[in-house]
Order: C-alpha cells, then structure tokens, then sequence
C-alpha cells in the first residue's frame, strides 16, 4: 500500500515546519537586544589600553550572549544581546576590549527603540 504523493509532501512539509520554526525562534531569541534597565553593571573601568564593563541581569533567567560596540564624538555606546531561553551564555558578563578610541568621555547601554542608560563618564 502506497501513500498518495500529496500526503507524502503534507508530511515532509510538516516536519520541515516542525523542525525548522523553533530553529528560526531561537536563533531570534538569542540575538535580542536588552533593554538597558534589565542590567546591572557593577563595574565600568577606562585607561588608555583597556575598557572593561562587569555586570550582569536583573532577573534570574536572562542569558548574555556577546554585545554591540559603536562609538561616536568620544561617546561609546553599547548594546548587550541576551534571551530569556535560558539556554548557553551566562547569567553574568564581563565585556573588554582595547581602548582604540583615545579618549571616551562616557559610556552609554542602548536598547531597542530609543532606551538609553549612562554607565560611566569621565571624572
């Protein structure tokens, strides 16, 4: 007894979507933008070689998965990604990385839309 080739294909197609649509989700999920008020930074450090920022999430499921840098009219300007899958990453994080900028005179997080929250500035 054979199956009738449409019900073969509305099979494969079904498990292709089974299969592929969490996939997309979470590679989605993973490379979110957090909102700046969901962080907590403990410490921000600035010399002529080195930026380091150490902080971590307000809540307990948030996972950091790796950042954005910019930087603009000696301003930096960092967005972290995370998810709420708690899935890899950590629930903490430590962002460093070579101060190629000369001199910052502050550091901002941004986050989706227009939210924006001042971390450091230069005393």
């Amino acid at each position: 007894m054979s199956m009738r080739p449409n019900m073969k294909f509305s099979i494969i197609v079904s498990a292709v979507i089974i299969v592929v649509v969490p996939i997309i989700i979470g590679f989605y999920m993973l490379n979110k933008v957090v909102d700046p008020d969901e962080t907590m930074v403990t410490r921000t450090e600035v010399s002529p070689e080195l930026i380091t920022i150490k902080g971590g999430f307000a809540d307990s499921i948030s996972r950091y998965h790796g950042y954005y840098l910019s930087h603009h009219n000696n301003s930096l300007f960092i967005q972290i990604k995370g998810s709420k899958l708690p899935i890899g990453g950590s629930k903490d994080f430590t962002i460093s990385f070579s101060n190629t900028y000369g001199s910052v005179d502050e550091i901002y997080l941004l986050g989706p839309g227009n939210s924006k929250k001042k971390i450091w500035s230069n005393p």
